[in-house]
C-alpha cells in the first residue's frame, strides 16, 4: 500500500483520533463533537502535523478543526450558494457556462476544509460515481458539442485510484471536440504524497492536462508540498492556485504578498483569489469584499504583476459567474447594494449586509 493510501485509510475524523496531535481541553473536544453530528470532519495525518501546538489561533488549525461558530447561521447563508444543483444536468455533472462541464468524481477528500463550498452538498455524499452513471456523464458531454472544457472535481479526485481516475480522463479525452480537461485538487496540500511519479507518467498522456489546487496560507508551502508541485511540474502540467480570501487566516497584506511570493518560488501560478461563498456553516470565515479589493490593489508595485491573482466573486444565477473585482468595475455601493460591471459589460447587483454576496 502507498503512502497516500495509508493517509487516507487513516485520516481523522473523531475528536478522541485527533487528541493524538493536540491538546484539547474538555470544552474543545465537546465542542468537535458537537459540530461533527452535522458537519464530518476528515483531516490527513500529513496535515494534522502542520498544527501549532502552541498557537490556537494556527491558520492551519483553523481550516480543518471544526468549530462551535459553523453551527450558527444568519439569513444570508445558503446551502447552495452557487446553485450548483440548479444546473446539474446528470448526476455528478454540474454545467452552469456554455463551453465547460464540471465533474464530480468523488464526494472523499484528504480532508474536508471548513470553508468548503460544497460542505451541505456533494461532501455530504458517499460513494464514488458507478459505472453507468459516468456512462450518462460521457454520453452528455459527448451529444454537447459546444464543451470544450472538462473539468474533474469533487470532493477531490486524486482520492480515486490511479486507474479509476485515467478511466475518467482517458474517456473524456476520446471525446473529439473536448480541448482541455482540468484538475480540481488540494491533495498536493493537503496530501502531497499523493503526487508520485506514477501518476504524473499517466496524465502526461493525456494533454492538455491543466491541475489548479488551493494554498491558502504560506505555512501550507511545505518541502513536500514544493516536490508534490515539481513532480507534476517536470511532466509539462501546468498549476494554478485558487486561494480562498478568509478572515483570521489570509485576510492581511502581509500574508497574502508572502504567499503569492512563495507560490511563485514553488512555480505556481496565482489565478483567483476568492471571495469566500456564503456556505452555510461557514460565515465567520467571510470578510467584507472590500478587504479583497484593498488587499490586491495595495500588492500592485510590491510583487511582480504576474504574481498577483484576480479577486473575484462567484454570484448565482443566469448572468453571474466568477465577476473580478476592483476598484475599476465597481459601479456603485449603497451598503444595502453592490453593483458590478460583469464579464460581457453588463450589469451584475449583488445583495450586501444582511444578505450579502
Amino acid at each position: 500500500m502507498e503512502e497516500w493510501e495509508l493517509q487516507l485509510r487513516n485520516v481523522i475524523t473523531k475528536p478522541e483520533q485527533l487528541s493524538n496531535f493536540l491538546e484539547l481541553s474538555q470544552q474543545e473536544y465537546s465542542d468537535i463533537a458537537k459540530v461533527t453530528e452535522k458537519y464530518k470532519m476528515v483531516i490527513s495525518p500529513y496535515y494534522a502535523g502542520l498544527i501549532s501546538r502552541e498557537n490556537d489561533n494556527c491558520p492551519i488549525r483553523k481550516q480543518c478543526v471544526p468549530q462551535l461558530d459553523e453551527l450558527t447561521n444568519s439569513s444570508r447563508m445558503s446551502e447552495d450558494p452557487l446553485q450548483e444543483s440548479v444546473y446539474s444536468v446528470t448526476p455528478h455533472l454540474v454545467h452552469k457556462y456554455p463551453d465547460r462541464v464540471a465533474f464530480f468524481a468523488s464526494s472523499m477528500c484528504f480532508m474536508f476544509c471548513r470553508h468548503c463550498t460544497r460542505k451541505n452538498t456533494v461532501i455530504t455524499r458517499n460513494g464514488f460515481v458507478s459505472d453507468s452513471e459516468f456512462a450518462k456523464v460521457s454520453d452528455y458531454i459527448e451529444n454537447n458539442k459546444s464543451i470544450r472544457d472538462v473539468l474533474i472535481t469533487g470532493g477531490d479526485p486524486l482520492t480515486l485510484s490511479d486507474e479509476r481516475l485515467e478511466k475518467y480522463i482517458s474517456e473524456i479525452r476520446k471525446i473529439k471536440h473536448i480541448q482541455t480537461i482540468r484538475i480540481g485538487t488540494r491533495a498536493i496540500v493537503t496530501c502531497p504524497m499523493r503526487i508520485t511519479e506514477k501518476l504524473a507518467d499517466m496524465l502526461k498522456k493525456y494533454h492538455p492536462i491543466w491541475i489548479n489546487t488551493q494554498f491558502n496560507h504560506p505555512r501550507e508551502i511545505t518541502p513536500e508540498a514544493a516536490q508534490a508541485c515539481d513532480i507534476l511540474l517536470s511532466r509539462g502540467i501546468p498549476l494554478g492556485n485558487q486561494t480562498v480570501l478568509l478572515n483570521g487566516i489570509n485576510n492581511t497584506l502581509s500574508i497574502m504578498e508572502k504567499l503569492l511570493s512563495e507560490l511563485i518560488r514553488i512555480r505556481v501560478r496565482p489565478y483567483y483569489l476568492y471571495q469566500c461563498d456564503y456556505v452555510k456553516g461557514v460565515e465567520h470565515f467571510i470578510t467584507p469584499y472590500t478587504q479583497g479589493v484593498d488587499i490586491i490593489s495595495e500588492l500592485r508595485g510590491k510583487i511582480s504583476g504576474y504574481a498577483i491573482p484576480h479577486f473575484i466573486i462567484d454570484v448565482a444565477g443566469e448572468n453571474g459567474g466568477k465577476i473580478v473585482v476592483e476598484r475599476s468595475n465597481i459601479i456603485s455601493d449603497d451598503g444595502e447594494t453592490l453593483t458590478l460591471r460583469g464579464l460581457k459589460n453588463n450589469i451584475i447587483k449583488c445583495k450586501i449586509g444582511e444578505k450579502d454576496i
